[in-house]
């Protein structure tokens, strides 16, 4: 595909004031023509042990070492450390074939069962394959494409509400649009709710939810049975709104949505239904990961092809040819090929899982090394989707290497919604959201980065932009 000239480093790697340095993020192998967007990646030289430590919670992919995005394997050269897998056989050996010979691990039960209880976003084993098995049916792939109207229709709202130009928050726009999209889908047209009230009690529990602290590290696990397991209270405030509204649905007539679909699933095997808490644990897991995943997919996606003019020009020709002036349909969504392709570049750059954690459970082998219980495992998904041994110019923006006859990427290399049996299980549901809106918008408006405004991917448990990404939408005749 044709690509603008490249930016200048200072300009496409400046990271707006952060402590970065300079040899890990400003060295990469860019061509003339190429686009390269802001974001880290290794450089001549490692980062110190001591910044892959300090890092390590809040900036993980800017204390990755090279070794991460080239090599098979790597182990920091201290005791306790994790084992990082970056061979797409070794990685199905952790997900899928001995699956069971690794959990998710206490820490992970630490930052999100006071969130999401005991639903299957945290659970484990039996406790999760039925949960699992009972909701899939709710999200199979043919069912998602009838909701495209309802997408269409909350990227249109936006568009009105930005008006002919408007300064604009990117991120928080995407999350609101996402977050209407689940009120319309999931939820029937949210009519149980105050929009405005659920929406700022939805940030502040993703906000909860996604904080690091040091104590999910450093404090045992009696610790955690005490006020840290407690969520917030607008954390709170949300579950008791959930948990009114499955009584008001219990008694409603159905409608068919997601919720009635959850009321009446059973485990096929031993035909268990679920109660109003656990119905609540994977509602409230839907919806955070329903909306603040796509919402970051859907930012990268907007920035990216803007900010590369040949690809906003092909992506917005190719909307026009399909669907014309009218709204995005079911049957435009397959369609728009290109458009899916841009999203899934987006995804490979920035993954909205930055890593997958596994924890040992039973002495086992991976990759020749011989694993006990208690040790870790990190699955570098940012550097894997970067690493040079699977990627030609792995930090270009190339939505063309997704395009129909290219080889398939190894499905344990990319991963954007993860692998094995825990895969995301509305991964059609978020690309179907995606599709329609991502058209939808380019299609009604141009985009561009706020003037001083530099751009740089945040890390903490994702890669959300530094600043939210202050743009000016203008509205296209």
């Amino acid at each position: 595909m044709p690509r603008c000239p490249r930016l200048p480093v200072q300009q496409a790697w400046q990271s707006g004031g952060l402590a970065v340095t300079a040899a890990h993020v400003l060295q990469a192998p860019v061509l003339d023509h190429d686009f390269v967007p802001p974001a880290p990646f290794p450089g001549e030289k490692d980062v110190s042990l001591f910044d892959q430590m300090i890092k390590g919670l809040t900036r993980p992919t800017e204390g990755w070492p090279r070794a991460v995005f080239e090599e098979l394997s790597w182990k920091p050269p201290f005791p306790g450390t994790p084992l990082f897998l970056m061979d797409p056989a070794a990685i199905r050996e952790v997900l899928v074939t001995q699956a069971e010979n690794f959990g998710q691990g206490e820490m992970f039960r630490r930052m999100f069962r006071p969130v999401w209880g005991e639903g299957m976003f945290t659970s484990e084993g039996p406790a999760w394959r039925w949960q699992r098995h009972a909701s899939a049916p709710a999200f199979r792939p043919a069912h998602m494409q009838a909701l495209a109207p309802f997408m269409a229709q909350a990227a249109g709202v936006a568009l009105d509400r930005w008006g002919d130009a408007a300064p604009i928050n990117l991120l928080a726009e995407a999350t609101r649009i996402t977050f209407d999209v689940i009120l319309d889908t999931i939820l029937s047209g949210g009519e149980d709710f105050d929009r405005e009230t659920v929406r700022a009690r939805m940030a502040a529990f993703v906000a909860y939810a996604l904080k690091p602290r040091f104590s999910y590290f450093l404090a045992p696990d009696t610790y955690h049975q005490g006020k840290v397991n407690a969520p917030g209270p607008d954390a709170a405030a949300l579950r008791a709104d959930i948990e009114a509204m499955i009584r008001r649905r219990r008694a409603a007539p159905p409608r068919g949505d997601l919720v009635d679909q959850l009321l009446s699933a059973r485990d096929p095997e031993t035909g268990q239904a679920m109660d109003d808490a656990r119905l609540c644990d994977n509602l409230l897991g839907f919806i955070v990961a329903g909306h603040e995943t796509s919402a970051l997919a859907l930012t990268w996606s907007i920035y990216l092809a803007s900010a590369h003019a040949p690809t906003a020009q092909r992506l917005r020709d190719e909307v026009a040819a399909v669907a014309g002036d009218a709204p995005i349909g079911p049957d435009h969504v397959e369609q728009l090929v290109f458009t899916r392709q841009v999203i899934s570049e987006a995804m490979r750059l920035y993954p909205g899982a930055l890593q997958l954690y596994r924890i040992c459970v039973r002495p086992t082998v991976v990759a020749g090394v011989a694993m006990k219980p208690g040790d870790r495992i990190v699955i570098p998904v940012y550097a894997l989707h970067r690493h040079s041994r699977y990627w030609r110019d792995p930090h270009v923006f190339d939505p063309d290497r997704f395009a129909p006859g290219e080889p398939t990427p190894d499905r344990h290399v990319y991963m954007p919604f993860g692998a094995g049996p825990r895969i995301c299980l509305g991964a059609a549901f978020a690309m179907t959201e995606l599709v329609v809106v991502l058209a939808t918008l380019m299609r009604g408006a141009d985009f561009a980065v706020a003037p001083g405004h530099r751009v740089w991917p945040g890390a903490g448990l994702t890669l959300s932009p530094e600043g939210g990404l202050p743009m000016n939408a203008t509205r296209r005749t």
